[in-house]
């Protein structure tokens, strides 16, 4: 039986990691030499259980990463994490489930991503004739990016970020996570994540997009009654902390959290976007 309480919730989120100067803000790193690329198609139709997970993390450096931490305090060394998780539990019911991900190593432009994955997702107790099912669901994506500060025109500065221009690259150590949890007796459920950390130029920004929509499986536009029924919390967190100089003093932070809760009968969306200055 639907539940009684209606709530609709659309938020939408930007991020901008903000400096000045050349690189200033989270840098994209080069890749290796060898780069890979690994394509997941999934499609599932069940009456019955559905169990699905997903776990990537992809970590790119521009020196040595085993010997990390701490990161080389001269030359400025950087580290940057592409982190995907996702879990779905889907018991006595109806459910549909599409999804395609992507992760790629090689350099991204502006317009690119490392890291892509969409998905589209339903679920119905009352499919399977027991109406004592549920769905519980989780997914985020993290970025962070972690690099030391140098001066541009020392030769293992200009090696290490490939520029040369007589300033400063600042320290840098920004960190953002947003994602979904959900548990629910009827939900339709689109997400999309995308997320850039490496490029063949350090002025091409870091960046994670994510996106959800939750809503009844029958949604009609505008009729409340239609809407997904349980609960859902969509959220964003973020740390950005950005050098002066080539120093390690932090002339700038911005934390951010913003989490948003609907139960009952409801819709919920959320649009997340994060671009380093």
């Amino acid at each position: 039986m639907r539940q009684r309480e209606q709530i609709f919730i659309i938020v939408l989120v930007g991020l901008v990691a903000l400096g000045s100067g050349l690189a200033s803000g989270a840098r994209t790193l080069p890749p290796t030499n060898e780069t890979s690329e690994i394509t997941v198609l999934t499609s599932a139709s069940v009456v019955g259980n559905l169990y699905s997970h997903t776990d990537i993390v992809y970590v790119q450096g521009n020196q040595d990463l085993s010997d990390n931490p701490p990161l080389n305090e001269s030359c400025g060394e950087g580290e940057s994490t592409i982190s995907y998780q996702q879990d779905i539990m889907a018991i006595s019911g109806e459910a549909t489930y599409d999804k395609y991900t992507n992760l790629d190593t090689g350099p991204k432009t502006a317009n690119s991503d490392n890291f892509e994955s969409t998905q589209v997702l339903t679920y119905d107790t009352n499919g399977d004739g027991s109406e004592t099912g549920k769905m519980i669901a989780d997914e985020s994506i993290l970025v962070s990016a972690v690099a030391n500060g140098c001066t541009v025109g020392e030769t293992c500065c200009d090696s290490v970020w490939g520029v040369s221009d007589g300033s400063a690259i600042p320290p840098t150590n920004d960190i953002v996570e947003a994602g979904t949890s959900m548990v629910v007796s009827e939900a339709a459920v689109t997400s999309s994540s995308g997320a850039r950390i490496t490029a063949d130029s350090p002025d091409t920004p870091v960046s994670l997009d994510y996106s959800v929509e939750i809503e009844g499986v029958n949604q009609t536009q505008g009729d409340p009654s239609t809407g997904a029924v349980g609960t859902a919390t969509a959220y964003v967190n973020a740390n950005l902390q950005e050098g002066l100089g080539n120093s390690t003093a932090v002339g700038s932070e911005v934390t951010y959290s913003d989490v948003t809760s609907a139960s009952g009968l409801f819709t919920l969306a959320k649009e997340v976007s994060y671009t380093s200055g």
